[in-house]
């Protein structure tokens, strides 16, 4: 896409920010003025959506020009060299790690909320940018395992390393439940079915206050405790703090970056690349889609389930009024933002996704009533501008699906039945 092409897009996009914000924003009604509709609020926001989207088409035709033989030499030398590669990693989990001994307590509890994020989001795209499985009830699974660790601390006392593994574990099985009859659907069909589980397990939270606390949460004046007691040895850490809440969610986002990205270089991996694709194609490969779907979706739960763990211990208390359909959307948008399929993508829109509101509310208070709304606008010119995300690349999944066929390939990965007796299968159910 030539830069012409692409401001010509951003010019679009910023019209139709102006535009759809207008009657949202321009409409104000008073005592004492009456109904006042005014532009200059709409202009304003399709102002900030043609400066963003010009300075990142720029960049874009700068970073084109750019020589590629040195930055290409470079990337293979660090791609060929696993120690430097590993060295580098190391060295900013280590700067990141360091971040609460410099950073001030509201910043601090910022990333906690961001690493906890990241991680759901990476988990997410296990089933959404490698499997292509639109999911759409996500934060479910996230209150299953919020919900199961603060009963099993507040109720039964257990201790948190004990709570932790368990809460992981209830948000897959409920994942496996679920996806059992749901994975047979594709498309939309898949996408209405995990979202009505999201709204129905919110529901179930709000509704069983005797055990769960109902609106006022867990604990409350439902439910009494605190689910930051220490329940076993006095010696065994646990976080308790913001700083502790801090290095365990970063522990966790590493643990499960390196978990993801094992499983996107194994067979299974290749088998989930293959069934974004095209489904039928990896039915004919020999590849078990069902089973594959399965494993995808129970993985992302379990993820969810896990870093559900973070927010009683960092708020010290959880509702469902946290586990909204708003909080799923926010999960998709922050896997589509990133890039389908891309590991440091769904991390990279996270950190937008979420500290882009905070640095607009605590930066601009002017602008503090549309917020949300240039927040949306300038996502919308995001995905105008570059559409396959910020680290997304076109044709990614079919590099790292290739070789289906053979050895160690696709249908391989899948272990099921040979690759022309599925595909005859298959052949004969569409006729």
């Amino acid at each position: 896409m030539g830069l012409g092409e692409r401001l010509l897009r951003v010019v679009l996009a910023a019209v139709a920010a102006a535009v759809v914000s207008w009657p949202l924003v321009g409409f104000t009604a008073t005592a004492e003025k009456g109904a006042v509709l005014s532009l200059l609020p709409a202009l304003r926001i399709g102002l900030v959506v043609l400066a963003l989207g010009v300075v990142y088409s720029l960049w874009l035709a700068a970073w084109a020009r750019i020589p590629r033989g040195p930055l290409e030499r470079a990337g293979d030398a660090l791609r060929g060299n696993r120690a430097l590669g590993g060295s580098l990693l190391g060295a900013l989990v280590l700067l990141l790690a360091a971040v609460p001994l410099f950073a001030s307590r509201a910043w601090t509890s910022n990333l906690v909320e961001t690493l906890v994020f990241a991680t759901i989001a990476v988990g997410l795209n296990i089933s959404m940018g490698m499997a292509g499985l639109l999911v759409l009830g996500h934060a479910a699974f996230w209150a299953v395992g919020a919900y199961t660790f603060s009963l099993l601390v507040v109720h039964l006392h257990w201790n948190f390393w004990l709570a932790f593994p368990a809460a992981g574990a209830a948000a897959a099985l409920a994942g496996l439940v679920v996806g059992l009859p749901a994975l047979r659907l594709r498309g939309d069909y898949l996408a209405i079915v995990t979202l009505g589980f999201g709204e129905a397990i919110r529901w179930v939270f709000k509704n069983e206050s005797a055990v769960t606390g109902g609106d006022a949460g867990i604990p409350g004046s439902e439910v009494p405790g605190d689910v930051r007691a220490v329940h076993g040895p006095a010696w065994l850490w646990q976080p308790r703090t913001t700083e502790d809440c801090y290095w365990f969610a970063l522990g966790l986002l590493v643990l499960c970056v390196a978990c993801v990205t094992l499983l996107s270089r194994s067979r299974y991996g290749r088998a989930l690349f293959a069934l974004r694709e095209d489904e039928t194609a990896a039915k004919c490969m020999g590849i078990d889609t069902v089973r594959v779907k399965l494993i995808a979706f129970t993985a992302s739960a379990f993820w969810a389930g896990l870093a559900g763990v973070v927010h009683p211990i960092f708020r010290g208390q959880i509702t469902p009024q946290l586990f909204d359909f708003n909080a799923s959307v926010l999960f998709v948008a922050m896997v589509v933002l990133g890039g389908l399929g891309s590991v440091a993508g769904s991390i990279l829109g996270a950190a937008v996704l979420f500290i882009l509101p905070q640095v607009l509310r605590d930066q601009f208070p002017a602008i503090q009533e549309y917020r949300m709304l240039l927040f949306g606008a300038v996502l919308t010119a995001m995905m105008v501008v570059r559409p396959e995300g910020l680290l997304g690349a076109a044709g990614g999944g079919r590099a790292r699906s290739g070789g289906g066929g053979g050895p160690g390939g696709a249908g391989e990965a899948a272990g099921a039945e040979p690759g022309a007796a599925a595909c005859g299968t298959a052949a004969g159910g569409g006729a």
